[in-house]
């Protein structure tokens, strides 16, 4: 940032101008796998997706389905062709790229696993509609993953190596950081740093976050207060997604519906939306579709 950047400035004909050109570009928005999530992403998210140099969290108890979230966010953004990188400080490199196979192909995942349910001529059919539509698209790691400078070394280089701009990092608070002294100031440190590089690079982050022991135990709706590790998840955030597990009702052994909060938006409003979780194939989708017209105004003769 030069001297100059530092100071305010006038807002004049060229500030408009520079605005004006910005808002007929194209918008390069990742979608999310909720339409209305997407509906409520303003800006430059253009209710399409979240916006490149926007950092996300999505948080969770523990068991409640984060990575899984996480997953179908990520095979959303591969249907249109944006490449995901996909940090796991959890699942195991098989897990993770099993899952990801079972929702990309909505191939039951019991018939890809190893176990008395697997079914050879089903993996082979959905590894095979995997190459053919979204090779080198999702991008994994191979090796355990532990620190935060791990994470931001993978990060980094997979944008610069594979022009990676859309990421998700499973899940934060097990992330370690050097001379830490308490989770508070681990997930500060987490937090500002993801946060700073999805703004340097113009990437999309998505961290998901534990909740603390006290929202995993209410009974009550969870608030973006509830984060584990402290303020600075919901402070460095564009937007906060919450799974609400008040709201969690089972339909049958492999069904499940639950409300989804987006507790913070920087970029729109905030809301409730009602998903369904199918185990079967590892899918979670908007139960209902109502997305909101976007209105675009009166139009206006350009005056540059």
């Amino acid at each position: 940032m030069s001297d100059y950047d530092r100071y305010l400035g006038s807002v004049g004909h060229d500030t408009l101008k520079d605005i004006w050109d910005r808002n007929e570009a194209p918008i390069s928005a990742v979608p999310t796998h909720l339409p209305t999530w997407n509906s409520m992403c303003r800006d430059e998210g253009g209710a399409i997706g979240l916006a490149h140099g926007w950092h996300v969290i999505v948080a969770g108890k523990t068991g409640s389905g984060k990575s899984l979230f996480g997953l179908n966010m990520a095979v959303r953004a591969m249907r249109k062709k944006h490449k995901v990188g996909f940090v796991s400080l959890e699942m195991s490199h098989r897990q993770l790229i099993t899952r990801a196979l079972s929702i990309y192909t909505k191939t039951p995942v019991g018939d890809l696993e190893p176990g008395h349910f697997y079914d050879s001529k089903r993996f082979e059919r959905a590894s095979q509609q995997w190459v053919d539509e979204a090779e080198h698209l999702l991008y994994v790691n191979r090796a355990p993953i532990n620190s935060l400078a791990e994470i931001s070394d993978a990060i980094t280089k997979a944008y610069e190596t594979e022009g990676v701009r859309f990421f998700i990092t499973d899940y934060l608070q097990l992330a370690w950081v050097s001379n830490a002294e308490s989770i508070h100031t681990q997930i500060t440190e987490v937090s500002h740093t993801i946060r700073g590089l999805a703004q340097k690079l113009g990437i999309v982050s998505v961290g998901l976050s534990q909740y603390n022991r006290e929202t995993s135990k209410s009974h009550d709706r969870p608030e973006v207060t509830g984060l584990m590790g402290g303020s600075s998840l919901e402070n460095d955030a564009d937007q906060v997604i919450l799974l609400d597990h008040t709201t969690y009702k089972t339909q049958s052994s492999l069904e499940a519906t639950q409300e989804v909060l987006l507790a913070k938006n920087r970029h729109g409003s905030a809301g409730r939306i009602a998903v369904q979780w199918d185990y079967k194939t590892l899918t979670v989708s908007e139960l209902a579709t109502n997305e909101p017209t976007v209105d675009r105004g009166d139009a206006w003769e350009a005056p540059f």
